[in-house]
């Protein structure tokens, strides 16, 4: 058929003809057809970002400083030329499209824990690996492009999506017997003890109870839909597409995820939160990859008009935000049984274990609550192992805007319907930049918890041992939850790629707050891309740093970065607006986890040698090992609800060595020959420690053995620790100011909510007279962890009644306490200015 209508057309149409209508095509399809896949790099690199034009085929997208054109969006673009011919036009859409692929060796990030999970965790391997933007539909192998054009092809694409199962488990959980006793527990309580289960007024708390079981069900319950996933997606797609240049994922993740589900056991996807993006880009991935998508934890907070129903079609199931085991006996058992029993029957789950968003950039310490739910489920043999997948999305810029006014002591605005709808025209008229979506390594539940179980039972022994008072099994097993779900947030935030203006915000708080040249600039973000190379961690971007920065500022916009020409060339200033530096953190505070271990110890450093640092005549300096992992160890348990520092399997040593180790390549701390006698000595001290503490017969005492470190304190290892130290200054500084607050208290206590908007009042005052010297330290976050550590600390008591929060001052005299007076006094040695 085919033939006869290209001899046909050959009969009546001129060889001039031909060209026209040949030229024709080739600028429709250059019009409407899309990429297939991005520019290269040296040969190597995959780009995501690419020109509006045609004459630099390998940078990234950038605003023309000649012009006054805003920033343009486009999908990677390196397609091979294709030449129509109206005598092949019939038979074009049966052509295979070659995609050309590019590849790069990089880190294969995401690995395991090498202690933990042995078995599967393979080192620091490096990897060839694709990256691949699922914006380009065409890069799927599953579509073919058409003569339809990629409307049609989409609508195809979803269409032909593997149906997935879904098993609607209401009545399981209803006929659950843990719920049916917790039933009978809840009325028993409710009624007088010494009723019989006959009496009748036993019999109609039981109905009260079963009828709130159902309504609490009501609730939690999904109803997932196979059509509705199929629509959505297609509608999400096409929005994404709007909003973001590319989403971005690498298929070797994938294929490990496809594994880990088709292996039969349930798995658990733990994403890190920055945004209501995070479970829309991760469904959308699975169900673009032919994955089954999970059941996802949401809140409450969510349950709106519409909304709620949509997004229970999406497999959401509704919890509150905070539960009380013992008060909410009731729905703890719902719950605990709907997830059960969800796992049981095929389901997959998908829950936050930081719980809220972030908003601060950074992590936010664990809540086990949920998981506490998986791990007993293991135990309990309801599953007989599952399929742990930490996971992070990432973005350039956030859908949300910013969190400025939460930070700033303000209510958080409520959820509706109508803000929902505002927030998506607003989201449909700007651009984001990049969205990543990366999967760690999938490993066994039963590996991760097995682990971390045996190392709480050794320190329990440890306990006995020295005659102090041991841990019960309750407490025992909350500790080992505690801890796994600490060591995967952990895992999770230090192997982040991170974004192009993630990067750019960093370098302009910690290194230029006072502006430099984009020249400047760009020579930093290059040596800092590759520290974060050497350091094991992908980034989001690639091209030429210049024009990386370009593209940062472009989507940071004026309201956050000076961007200007000057007579000394292009100038770079970020805005010093306490809102605008809090908006700046946040991007700049996904690089923490590279550098807060570093920071740590240049934050002591500096305080252990104090003024001694600006007497030119001295070369060097020598601090004591000991006192250095002591202000460390103050420093980590001060900031414990802030970071997550340490990973259960680890040791405060071990960090600090590699912090030395590292400082000593960068010429920080000078290489001593009698510092390796001394290290090796201080080990075999540990070990004969250790082994003397195993022997019940015989104790042997020793004299520790203290390292000393020599400081260099030229210009070029000053800046360096100056650097690192700016990087958890911030946190610091309101640190200082909280313990400061309450040294000014008139009375013995105060409730949080006034002596909160007290310190953020203070902090604006002193940051206008330069006493602060970080805008951003403002925070309700950090004010807030502040109370909690000074309760550890045993300098404060809060007290709860009626949900109001009390705050009372340890041990207070008629003029001032101690304790609080101590603490103060501490951390002003820290974060005293430097000039």
């Amino acid at each position: 058929m085919a033939i006869v209508f290209n001899w046909f057309i050959s009969l009546f149409i001129s060889d001039e003809m031909v060209e026209a209508l040949s030229t024709g095509f080739q600028n429709l399809y250059n019009k409407y057809t899309r990429s297939e896949n991005g520019p290269q790099d040296d040969g190597r690199c995959e780009i995501y970002i690419v020109p509006p034009n045609k004459k630099s085929a390998n940078t990234v997208v950038l605003v023309d400083n000649n012009t006054s054109q805003g920033f343009q969006r486009y999908r990677p673009k390196a397609r091979k030329s294709f030449e129509f011919d109206v005598k092949q036009l019939c038979i074009s859409k049966h052509l295979k499209w070659q995609i050309m692929r590019q590849s790069r060796l990089r880190t294969s990030t995401g690995q395991c824990c090498p202690i933990c999970i042995p078995n599967i965790a393979n080192g620091n391997e490096r990897v060839v690996s694709n990256l691949r933007n699922l914006l380009d539909i065409y890069n799927i192998k599953t579509v073919k492009k058409s003569m339809f054009g990629c409307f049609v092809d989409d609508l195809k694409f979803f269409y032909q999506l593997k149906s997935q199962e879904y098993k609607y488990i209401y009545d399981e959980v209803l006929e659950d017997e843990v719920v049916v006793k917790a039933i009978s527990t809840v009325a028993r309580n409710a009624c007088a003890d010494d009723l019989a289960d006959g009496d009748s007024r036993f019999d109609e708390e039981i109905k009260t109870q079963q009828a709130n079981t159902r309504c609490i069900l009501t609730i939690i319950s999904a109803n997932a839909k196979n059509w509705v996933y199929k629509v959505i997606g297609w509608f999400t797609y096409r929005m994404v597409s709007l909003l973001a240049t590319s989403l971005v994922v690498q298929p070797a993740q994938i294929e490990r995820v496809r594994e880990a589900e088709q292996s039969g056991l349930p798995v658990i996807y733990l994403p890190l939160h920055k945004s209501h993006m995070d479970y829309i880009l991760l469904g959308l991935v699975l169900t673009m990859n032919n994955i089954k998508p999970p059941l996802v934890a949401a809140g409450e907070n969510l349950r709106v008009f519409f909304i709620s129903k949509l997004l229970s079609f999406l497999g959401a199931f509704y919890i509150k935000r905070h539960v009380d085991t013992k008060k909410d006996q009731l729905y703890w058992s719902v719950l605990s049984s709907y997830i059960k029993n969800s796992m049981k029957n095929g389901h997959h789950i998908e829950f936050f274990l930081e719980g809220a968003r972030t908003r601060s950039g950074k992590c936010c310490v664990p809540k086990a609550g949920l998981l506490s739910i998986i791990v007993d489920a293991y135990r309990e043999k309801v599953i007989e192992d599952a399929w742990i997948i930490p996971v992070s999305m990432n973005y350039d810029r956030i859908l949300e805007g910013n969190f400025v006014r939460e930070q700033l002591g303000q209510p958080k605005k409520k959820e509706t319907f109508f803000v929902a709808i505002w927030t998506f025209i607003k989201a449909i008229c700007s651009h984001y930049g990049i969205m990543r979506v990366d999967f760690n390594r999938p490993y066994r539940l039963r590996d991760l918890y097995e682990s971390i179980d045996k190392l709480t039972q050794l320190e329990n022994e440890s306990l006995s041992k020295n005659g102090m008072e041991v841990m019960s099994p309750t407490i025992c097993y909350k500790n080992t939850v505690d801890r796994m779900a600490k060591h995967i947030v952990y895992d999770c935030w230090k192997s982040t790629p991170i974004m192009s203006t993630h990067a750019v915000c960093f370098l302009l708080l910690n290194k230029y707050r006072n502006g430099t040249t984009i020249e400047q600039l760009a020579k930093d973000l290059s040596i800092l891309r590759d520290k974060l190379s050497q350091g094991d961690r992908d980034v989001g971007f690639s091209g030429k740093s210049i024009e990386v920065i370009k593209h940062a500022l472009d989507l940071l916009g004026p309201k956050l970065v000076v961007y200007e020409n000057t007579d000394n060339g292009h100038f770079v200033k970020p805005i010093l607006d306490v809102s605008a530096l809090i908006e700046l953190s946040y991007y700049a505070n996904n690089l923490i986890s590279h550098f807060m271990h570093k920071s740590i110890v240049a934050l002591t450093i500096f305080k252990l040698v104090s003024q001694e640092f600006w007497n030119t005549s001295i070369t060097e300096k020598k601090i004591s090992r000991k006192e250095l992992v002591e202000d460390v160890l103050f420093l980590f348990n001060l900031l414990q609800f802030d970071f997550v520092f340490i990973k259960s399997c680890d040791s405060l040593d071990n960090i600090v060595e590699r912090v030395i180790r590292s400082f000593e390549e960068e010429d920080i701390i000078l290489i001593d020959m009698m510092l390796e006698e001394e290290r090796r000595s201080h080990n075999m001290a540990k070990q004969l420690d250790y082994d003397s503490d195993s022997d019940d017969d015989y104790q042997q005492s020793h004299v520790e053995v203290d390292i000393h470190y020599r400081v260099n304190t030229n210009v070029s290892s000053l800046n360096k620790l100056k650097f690192y130290r700016s990087v958890m200054m911030p946190y610091l500084e309101c640190m200082a100011e909280s313990a400061g607050s309450f040294l000014a208290l008139s009375e013995s206590s105060v409730t949080e909510r006034q002596h909160i908007q007290t310190i953020l009042n203070q902090m604006h005052e002193n940051l206008e007279e330069g006493i602060l010297s970080y805008g951003e330290s403002i925070s309700v976050d950090t004010i807030k962890h502040s109370f909690l550590a000074f309760e550890k600390f045993n300098c404060l008591q809060i007290t709860t009644k009626d949900n109001i929060k009390t705050l009372c001052v340890n041990n207070q005299s008629s003029e001032s306490n101690e304790g609080m007076k101590v603490m103060s006094e501490y951390i002003e040695e820290f974060v005293k200015q430097i000039n």
